[in-house]
């Protein structure tokens, strides 16, 4: 079941015309909204909803009458969706008073359920294929109906049975990005340009190669190399779309400062590594980060990511631009970061797959809409 602004402004008995968004659209009000119902009224009837006690919902001309800047936002469909904003007179405040210490920061996941395939083939010889998102096995024959009995996932497999597997293979049926990935991309550059800001686009392929290493740890040696180069094959095919896609937009948009941090570009990798620890690697931010060990490495970057424009450009003033779904790695970062920077937020809206039922992410491989993105600016 769907949200709606319209709709969770009449389970709290208060009339559209009542609210804040009296004067907003039936597009925006009516917008197919994916998150949980954690919304709140924190500023009465006439103020506007807030998600997660965090960020504010507004409308692209709220947003604007703020931060007049953004009336600037080279991007087509900047009025079809609601945004989820925190410290909006901040932004705009610093960029009247030293423009220089505001950046932006965002990136994509860069791919999602159904798109990368584990291959395993067994000594006895049978061959098994997973899923590597959601770690669910697929039927046998098939790159598309997941096994109807419950099996074990990916790295539940892996770990009891690693003295069987005989070889271990990843690769890929992505053929391009999603739109909801492109606007992951694109809404971090639009915004930095119509701020006149920098920008930071994170890349984490370094954190599914450390999931990635730690699932294979219980390989056999030749193995678990194997696996593990097959994986980097597969990663560094899917990030360099990304990468020509920042080389075309950033040959339009043309920032002035760009940082684009992915697993190789090496120095960057350590400079985000040292630079994060004074905030990261503390036991008041470790403890019950999360009880998968697997992923533990790659949490600690997701929660490290948002502050990346503190420690390339020493920004203080740091605008996460990115999908709403991260709201609580930008909430987490904020936390480990508090006193060094100032920490404020554009998050936009999950998509709608074709197929009307799941968001980009979620949905089988043939509702995903590749790229159909070519005409945003």
């Amino acid at each position: 079941m769907f949200l709606t602004i319209r709709g969770l402004l009449e389970e709290r008995g208060i009339r559209t015309e009542n609210s804040a968004y009296r004067d907003c659209s039936d597009d925006l009000l009516d917008f197919k909204i994916t998150t949980g119902d954690f919304y709140e009224m924190p500023y009465g009837d006439e103020g506007y909803l807030r998600f997660k006690n965090t960020a504010d919902v507004m409308s692209f001309e709220q947003l604007a009458s703020v931060i007049d800047k953004m009336n600037g936002l080279r991007f087509n469909h900047r009025r079809d969706f609601p945004y989820y904003c925190e410290n909006v007179e901040t932004i705009k405040n610093a960029l009247a008073d030293d423009p220089d210490d505001v950046c932006v920061e965002g990136g994509p996941c860069l791919f999602s359920d159904y798109e990368v395939m584990a291959r395993i083939k067994l000594i006895s010889g049978d061959e098994l294929l997973y899923d590597f998102t959601t770690g669910k096995r697929y039927k046998d024959g098939s790159e598309t109906e997941l096994a109807e009995d419950p099996q074990p996932e990916l790295s539940d497999f892996i770990d009891a049975r690693a003295g069987e597997i005989a070889d271990l293979s990843f690769y890929t049926v992505k053929p391009d990005i999603t739109y909801q990935e492109y606007m992951h991309v694109l809404l971090p550059f639009v915004v930095a340009d119509a701020l006149g800001s920098a920008l930071v686009v994170s890349l984490p392929d370094m954190s599914y190669r450390k999931e990635l290493h730690s699932m294979t740890e219980p390989l056999v040696g030749e193995v678990r190399e194997r696996a593990r180069a097959s994986f980097d094959s597969m990663l560094f095919t899917v990030t360099d779309m990304y990468l020509r896609l920042i080389d075309r937009l950033n040959g339009i948009l043309n920032i002035e400062k760009l940082t684009v941090m992915h697993s190789r570009n090496l120095s960057l990798m350590e400079q985000f590594e040292n630079a994060r620890k004074p905030y990261i690697e503390r036991n008041k931010i470790l403890r019950g980060l999360t009880d998968n060990m697997i992923r533990f490495e790659a949490i600690k970057d997701y929660i490290s990511m948002p502050a990346l424009p503190l420690y390339v450009y020493g920004a203080r003033t740091i605008i996460e631009v990115n999908s709403v779904v991260e709201i609580d790695s930008y909430r987490k970062c904020r936390k480990a970061h508090k006193g060094a920077a100032t920490f404020c937020c554009i998050l936009f809206s999950e998509m709608l797959s074709a197929d009307g039922e799941n968001v980009n992410y979620t949905a089988p491989v043939k509702y995903k809409e590749y790229g159909h993105f070519r005409q945003e600016l």
